[in-house]
């Protein structure tokens, strides 16, 4: 396994996709917040740092997704994979290398961007909830970055035609496009009130319930489907409302568990011909 992994780092060195995605990932994390920090003592606005500093989190999965397609398909297209197995490596230590490789990359990409919001510090000062408060987000930022490492390990790994790179990163959006569908669901207040115009002026109308409100025991699939999606515990963690670290954390530990005990099983059976 050591072998293994030294080989796979040191192609990762070598991998211009991984030195695009952590640099990208660097200077925009860093701009970004520089600007939207200009921006905020530009206009007076009162704010702290903590409400831009997370604005990207959701972008990591896509850099994630990026490096793991390009990473995996160049192992299989240039027959790396089964020179691995023909000089006697096992096939699970060769999936659980690249998924160890995967989530070293995705962990660097988060100290990229850890690292480049850091330019807001001299505009508005450190986080306005502490280290504990930022240490807290981290921690499920890493969570789903890990669960997001597992995903497209398993993809990467079990589809080896050129259309991998393609579904890896559309699994992405999938993902994003279904956490935006629940955090859109259940976001919905439970009563709606409305604004008319009278002789007297605008007046408003008294509150009444909201159809579209989801309530009862559809409503907890909903939170436990929100913290089970990774793109969803990234929405969370922008928004800075974590409802329930808990069993974020169990939810991450769970997906990265079953996908890559997944991807063992049926890496043993592949045919890799």
């Amino acid at each position: 396994m050591s072998n293994l992994l030294r080989a796979n780092f040191y192609r990762m060195r070598r991998d211009q996709m991984f030195w695009v995605c952590l640099g990208t990932v660097l200077a925009c994390s860093a701009v970004f917040v520089f600007f939207w920090c200009r921006e905020a003592l530009l206009l007076g606005f009162e704010t702290r740092l903590e409400a831009y500093y997370f604005n990207m989190v959701m972008s990591l999965g896509f850099f994630t997704a990026m490096f793991a397609a390009m990473f995996l398909n160049t192992e299989y297209s240039e027959g790396t994979i089964r020179n691995k197995l023909a000089v006697g490596r096992t096939r699970r230590a060769v999936y659980l290398a690249h998924f160890l490789t995967v989530l070293t990359a995705s962990l660097l990409f988060t100290a990229a961007w850890l690292i480049g919001g850091c330019t807001g510090i001299p505009m508005l000062g450190p986080w306005g909830f502490g280290l504990g408060g930022l240490a807290f987000h981290v921690l499920i930022a890493v969570g789903s970055t890990a669960a997001f490492a597992a995903i497209f390990t398993f993809l990467g790994m079990l589809l080896s035609r050129r259309t991998a790179t393609v579904i890896v990163v559309l699994t992405w959006f999938a993902l994003l496009l279904g956490a935006s569908s629940v955090e859109n669901i259940l976001s919905e207040p439970e009563f709606t009130s409305g604004i008319v115009m009278t002789v007297d002026g605008m007046q408003t109308i008294s509150m009444e319930p909201n159809p579209r409100y989801v309530s009862g025991a559809l409503r907890t699939f909903y939170e436990f489907l929100r913290d089970l999606i990774p793109a969803g515990q990234a929405i969370q963690v922008q928004n800075l409302e974590v409802f329930n670290p808990l069993r974020a954390l169990l939810c991450d530990l769970g997906v990265t568990a079953v996908f890559t005990l997944g991807g063992l099983a049926l890496f043993e059976r592949k045919d890799l011909k």
